[in-house]
């Protein structure tokens, strides 16, 4: 029976989101998938909603923390075709008004601003990269796209 141990530990999916660490060196390109909102998770700020970007990876690394909120040198790589979520803000969502589901997108975590809250944590700095074709159109995913289109033909 091939589902048999379907619910074993080492099926388990879990959620791949991209933290930004450490400046220049955490960034992920791929193609957008999905724009969506959903409620914050941040406590006292469970009402709010949040912007968050799927993007399928092309190339890509970030740097985790532990338990006690230090860097881990080791980076985390980011494998081609993987699909990931990154949390949106004001600052990122700002540059993704003109972003096109499918289109070649890139983050790139740049730097660190102190908060101007005494207590709170620095701004963190996230540029958007969109990759352009030679005729200055934006760079898009043509695959993914007709695949879209292929799986969404007759679908009303």
């Amino acid at each position: 029976m091939a589902n048999k141990n379907w619910d074993d530990t080492t099926n388990e999916v879990t959620s791949n989101w991209v933290k930004f660490h450490v400046p220049l060196e955490d960034k992920v390109f791929g193609t957008l998938l999905t724009k969506r909102t959903m409620k914050s998770s941040i406590p006292g700020k469970e009402s709010e909603d949040v912007s968050v970007y799927e993007i399928k990876a092309d190339v890509g690394s970030f740097h985790n923390t532990d338990d006690k909120k230090v860097v881990i040198p080791e980076p985390i790589t980011i494998n081609a075709g993987e699909i990931w979520s990154i949390g949106g803000k004001n600052s990122i969502d700002v540059q993704m008004r003109n972003i096109k589901v499918g289109q070649k997108i890139g983050f790139k975590f740049m730097d660190e601003k102190p908060s101007k809250t005494k207590g709170f944590a620095p701004s963190k700095n996230i540029k958007i990269y969109a990759p352009k074709e030679d005729d200055g159109s934006p760079k898009m995913d043509k695959q993914w796209l007709e695949e879209q289109e292929y799986a969404n033909f007759g679908v009303e």
